[in-house]
């Protein structure tokens, strides 16, 4: 009993290559494919949040903000930790923060041990405001995930860790 093949589903990046390589751009795929796969995913990805912002009444760089503080609730983070943390940039953070501020969503206080530096802790207002909106991503990305067994989760994350320990700065 001989077994069909089993076709592989073509994606956007399938197609994509196939044109290019049909008008003699092609660039060999397995240079470019994976990551290419990774960017529009990361594009989607970033749709949806861009969505459950919106319902949130928040920003995507005030979710992250928001998102960081309650993953380290109780303990408050300096700005330029949750600039590292979040990827926004240094000019960019004070702003994200001002704004969260004078919503109630999050405080900042003197650091006890460093006069010039601030802490910035969640209030209630944002934990709550934040728990919704995570919510909604975590279920998001839980049917995402459905469409991978454990094991294919787990080694697709494996192989991200490495890229991005490529790219990522040392957390030293």
């Amino acid at each position: 009993m001989s077994a069909e093949p089993t076709e592989i589903a073509q994606d956007f990046i399938d197609q994509a290559h196939a044109i290019r390589q049909r008008a003699g751009r092609a660039v060999h795929a397995a240079d470019t494919a994976g990551l290419a796969r990774v960017a529009r995913l990361a594009a989607f990805l970033g749709r949806d949040l861009a969505e459950i912002c919106v319902h949130a009444g928040l920003k995507p760089g005030q979710f992250h903000v928001l998102a960081e503080l309650r993953g380290r609730d109780p303990l408050p983070m300096s700005a330029s930790e949750l600039a590292r943390a979040t990827l926004v940039t240094s000019g960019g953070m004070t702003p994200v923060l001002d704004q969260l501020e004078a919503r109630g969503l999050i405080l900042r206080q003197m650091d006890s041990e460093d006069r010039r530096a601030r802490r910035i802790s969640i209030t209630e207002k944002g934990r709550s405001t934040i728990n919704r909106a995570l919510d909604q991503q975590i279920a998001r990305h839980r049917a995402l995930n459905a469409a991978l067994l454990l094991e294919e989760r787990e080694t697709l994350s494996a192989i991200l860790r490495k890229l991005l320990l490529v790219v990522e700065p040392s957390a030293d």
